[in-house]
C-alpha cells in the first residue's frame, strides 16, 4: 500500500479551507468571475475582428464589381457605340423643334 505525504494533504486542506471560508469566499468568487469574464470578452473581441475582416473583404469585392459595371456602362454609352446603333436602327439626330430644354 502506498502512503500519502501528510504535508501535501495538509496544504490542500488548508488551501481549500481558506478559499471557501466565509471571509475569503467573496474574494474567490470575484476573482473567478473576473477571470471568466476576461476570457469571454477576449473571445468576443476576436470573433468581431473576424467578422470585420469578412465585411472589409465583401466591401472590396463589391467596390471592384461596381468599377467593372461602371466601365461596362461607359463602353455601352460611348459615342462610337451610339453611332453604330444609329446606323443599325436607321436613326438620325433630332431637329431643333424636337429638342426640349428643361430649366
Amino acid at each position: 500500500m502506498a502512503l500519502r505525504k501528510k504535508s501535501t494533504l495538509k496544504f490542500d486542506n488548508k488551501l481549500l479551507h481558506f478559499l471557501f471560508n466565509a471571509k475569503a469566499l467573496p474574494f474567490t468568487l470575484t476573482l473567478t468571475t473576473l477571470a471568466v469574464l476576461f476570457v469571454v470578452f477576449r473571445m468576443k473581441g476576436i470573433e468581431q475582428a473576424y467578422q470585420m475582416n469578412q465585411l472589409n473583404k465583401d466591401i472590396d469585392r463589391v467596390s471592384m464589381m461596381n468599377k467593372e459595371l461602371k466601365a461596362k456602362r461607359a463602353k455601352a454609352m460611348s459615342v462610337q457605340r451610339l453611332r453604330e446603333f444609329a446606323v443599325k436602327y436607321d436613326l438620325k439626330e433630332p431637329g431643333p423643334e424636337q429638342i426640349i430644354l428643361i430649366p
